[in-house]
């Protein structure tokens, strides 16, 4: 039907209590997410928690995929596009005598995720960038130091699986999260690269928990994040 994909964009984007804040979001039905369709009555409110330090709002960047029911910056660092990286990291869960566990005849694949304080649920290791840096911060918190350039490396070395508008609770009608997500898989369970990783893991933030988890549709993700893991099992051809 017509214009579905926007209302799928724009399902989180519309949750009427807006994170962080006593921002309440303008309802807004599915078939009026696209600007093309009339909605006479839409009056958003004007929510952003950074005062324009960041010069004048440029009001003609309209979120790409519709209405979310809020104007203004959100809680985002930038009006228009703030950039994120998701690395989708994967190896293959094993069986006790090593080899590859599988389910209905497809292998298996275990993912990295990452549990902040004060959140309820799992992310993958990923999130903003601030402008200038390679590392998203949240992956800094949990990698330390001395393998962030190892771990660049196997970005580099990876498959982008993604790349485009993200739905995400924060996101505004002026404001709104573009990703790129890259799979970075271990075939091997002997890889020296993960093993390393392993052993870097956990960074300078013992708040910040990090583990293993099997995948599968399940899998306590934020729903976003979900999709972007989707899409790397697809290109590893793994169950899901």
């Amino acid at each position: 039907p017509l214009h579905r994909e926007f209302q799928l964009y724009l399902l989180i984007a519309r949750n009427l209590l807006y994170p962080n804040s006593t921002a309440v979001r303008f309802p807004v039905p599915d078939e009026k997410v696209p600007w093309e369709i009339e909605f006479e009555i839409y009056n958003p409110p004007f929510y952003s928690a950074e005062r324009e330090e960041n010069g004048t709002p440029d009001f003609l960047r309209e979120n790409p995929m519709g209405r979310t029911g809020l104007k203004g910056q959100g809680i985002l660092r930038f009006f228009g596009p703030n950039h994120a990286l998701h690395p989708v990291v994967t190896r293959w869960r094993r069986n006790v005598d090593g080899s590859i566990y599988r389910k209905s005849l497809k292998k298996m694949l275990e993912v990295l995720v990452v549990k902040f304080p004060f959140s309820d649920q799992w992310a993958l290791p990923g999130g903003s960038l601030e402008p200038g840096e390679a590392l998203p911060q949240k992956l800094k918190r949990i990698l330390r130091r001395e393998f962030w350039p190892q771990f660049q490396k196997l970005l580099n070395q990876g498959t982008e699986v993604y790349k485009g508008y993200l739905d995400d609770p924060r996101n505004t009608d002026n404001a709104w999260v573009e990703t790129v997500a890259i799979s970075v898989h271990f075939e091997d369970q002997n890889d020296v690269e993960m093993k390393r990783m392993n052993s870097f893991l956990q960074g300078c933030d013992l708040e910040v928990t990090v583990r293993w988890q099997v995948v599968d549709k399940k899998v306590p993700l934020y729903m976003n994040h979900k999709e972007l893991l989707q899409k790397a099992s697809l290109l590893l051809g793994a169950y899901y």
